[in-house]
């Protein structure tokens, strides 16, 4: 919901630097740096250093606002915004789990999240002729989850269940727009 916001607001302050980086390094390559880095936050939210996850998560959200205007710098390519999707599909997910690890407890928020954050994958994809909708829960607000969960373990299980209800209201909407098309 606020990702094409941010990104317009921030594009100016980005761009420069992103025609920069793109003669030095591929967008394929920021966007692997930032799921490494993301990866490398779920041992640290899984062993309790939450903070030290929040500041791999930030570098990985940071790494993932890069690719975009490194690629179109460069000349978009379709497997490029694939990888992207992919890798930031796969991180979400992954994210949830590592706060199950830490605190197992909090098994049953994370799947409610888990499958939330899937049925909004599966619902990504707009058939020829649907209606755009509003994505409820983007990768800005996916990162705020995530990062007051690493401020606020304890209260994991309810940023969990209000996010995944975000998520299964947006895949609602675009089933229900997606049908009366």
């Amino acid at each position: 919901m606020f990702d094409s916001l941010l990104r317009r607001q921030l594009s100016p302050y980005i761009s420069l630097p992103a025609t920069r980086l793109s003669t030095r390094v591929s967008a394929n390559a920021l966007t692997v740096a930032a799921f490494v880095a993301g990866a490398a936050a779920l041992p640290a939210i899984g062993f309790r250093k939450y903070l030290i996850g929040l500041a791999l998560l930030a570098v990985a959200r940071i790494l993932d606002a890069l690719d975009g205007p490194v690629a179109r710098a460069r000349g978009t390519q379709p497997f490029g915004a694939y990888l992207d999707h992919v890798l930031d599909l796969v991180l979400g997910a992954a994210v949830p789990f590592a706060f199950a690890l830490a605190a197992p407890d909090r098994a049953l928020a994370a799947m409610f999240l888990m499958l939330g954050l899937v049925a909004r994958a599966a619902t990504a994809a707009t058939p020829p002729g649907a209606p755009a909708q509003t994505n409820w829960i983007g990768k800005t607000e996916l990162f705020v989850a995530f990062a007051l969960a690493c401020i606020l373990p304890d209260r994991f299980s309810i940023i969990a269940y209000v996010v995944g209800v975000l998520c299964f209201v947006s895949a609602g909407q675009r089933m229900a727009a997606v049908a009366s098309s």
